[in-house]
């Protein structure tokens, strides 16, 4: 698939999952919303999970109790995005109407054996004949507009023949297996209608929290610094200036600057080093630590060395020449000490550091959505049932050979090995060859 294909499916869908890659126009009705969850469609919304987490599902109460929680309140949001009017739009109501059209077909032609590894197995003369009706060829225009409407790209030039037929050739497949379905009464199983209004209101309540609740939702200025006035432990730097200058008197007192990197520095890759960073030259670091390292001689502790990664201690070790590009560079062999800056993730140690009002303006705005979704759910008139029953998936099949075999390489769900990490100060010498590497 060409970029102007996939350009073309990523700016018709919006906000619905990638396999949706059609319109299909009906009248949008009150009755696809959902404001009753029994356990009997609990059980069945579980049987589409990942097979990970529906394990999780079927063993922790707690876990089937959250996930309960969480539905209830995407449902609350789209019943109050219905009723503010978001289902009436033309562009959400053909949203709507494509993720029906491709959770019945896909149901129905999964079930039926009518599904490959490249879709639909629909002929292609079928899908011409299809779209000889000038109404069906409309719904194909339509959806090549919706696409140029979302994305610029689409609309500076005309599109490729060649994706056009792509794109033509899924649509018909999928709205041909949508009639087969109906003609079946296939659309009427309880699990297929929950699969639907589910997408639906996901997409109504991501367009509605997009166009009317995010403003509700962002910090001001002075609610965060009314945050910050609260809680003056989000502000590290007080603690960790302190702690640097400690480890700086003792690495210029003469104890080891490699055991003082293993034990206080916070950036792992130099921790387990002893802080060694090898050999580097100019544009490999932060601009901070750079000058900082270049103006030392062998065998000299710096100062400390602020940057936005918290405190530095730097210790060069040697330097030299070398010919690069035919001129001369010098690189200099150095080791550091971080005291640095929490990323104010705990789920990503790795993210790039939060300065105090980052982190507070983050938890401001986390307290703010949690009061406008809690309201939403307060009015609503949604039920979800807590206490359901969920089967453990079926066990996986193994493929190839069983693990330790030669040959057999990283199996299924097994973990791949772990590049060791490089110095997340370090610059990359050209741009554009190199990778993005973790920051804390």
């Amino acid at each position: 698939m060409t970029s102007t294909t996939k350009a073309l499916i990523a700016a018709g869908l919006a906000v619905v999952c990638a396999a949706a890659l059609i319109v299909w126009q009906v009248k949008f009705r009150k009755s696809d919303s959902l404001s009753n969850l029994s356990a009997d469609d609990m059980a069945l919304i579980a049987e589409d999970q990942p097979p990970q987490f529906r394990s999780r599902l079927a063993t922790d109460a707690e876990a089937r109790k959250s996930f309960a929680d969480d539905l209830k309140k995407l449902l609350a949001v789209a019943e109050e995005a219905r009723a503010k009017g978001i289902a009436n739009k033309p562009e959400v109501k053909r949203q709507l109407d494509l993720v029906r059209s491709v959770v019945v077909a896909e149901n129905y032609l999964k079930s039926q054996g009518m599904t490959g590894a490249n879709g639909p197995s629909i002929p292609e003369q079928e899908v011409e004949e299809f779209f000889k009706q000038p109404a069906n060829q409309a719904k194909f225009d339509q959806f090549i507009n919706d696409a140029k409407a979302k994305n610029p790209q689409l609309a500076g030039g005309p599109i490729p023949e060649e994706q056009l037929k792509q794109v033509r050739q899924q649509l018909g497949q999928v709205l041909i297996g949508e009639q087969k379905a109906i003609a079946a009464g296939a659309h009427k199983q309880r699990k297929v209608d929950l699969q639907v209004k589910l997408e639906q209101a996901r997409i109504l309540a991501q367009t509605y929290a997009q166009e009317q609740l995010a403003e509700k939702m962002k910090a001001t200025d002075q609610e965060v610094d009314e945050y910050l006035a609260k809680h003056p432990e989000l502000d590290t730097s007080k603690q960790n200036r302190p702690k640097a200058e400690e480890v700086l008197k003792r690495a210029r007192s003469g104890e080891d600057f490699t055991k003082l990197a293993k034990e206080f520095s916070t950036e792992p890759g130099a921790k387990e080093k002893g802080g060694d960073l090898g050999w580097f030259g100019p544009g490999q670091m932060v601009p901070e630590f750079e000058k900082a390292a270049f103006a030392l001689k062998p065998g000299e502790i710096s100062e400390i060395v602020e940057t936005k990664f918290g405190y530095h201690i730097i210790k060069l070790e040697d330097r030299k020449t070398e010919t690069k590009e035919g001129k001369p560079e010098e690189q200099v062999k150095a080791r550091h000490i971080l005291i640095g800056v929490s990323s104010g993730d705990a789920a990503n140690p790795f993210a790039p550091p939060q300065s105090p009002k980052e982190k507070a303006r983050a938890a401001v705005e986390q307290e703010k959505q949690k009061k406008v979704l809690d309201d939403i759910v307060g009015r609503s008139r949604v039920t979800v049932a807590e206490n359901f029953q969920v089967k453990m998936p079926d066990p996986q099949p193994q493929q190839g050979l069983p693990p330790g075999f030669p040959g057999s390489g990283p199996q299924p769900g097994q973990a791949q090995p772990v590049e060791p990490m490089t110095d997340p100060h370090q610059q990359p010498a050209d741009p554009k060859k190199a990778q993005p590497k973790p920051q804390k």
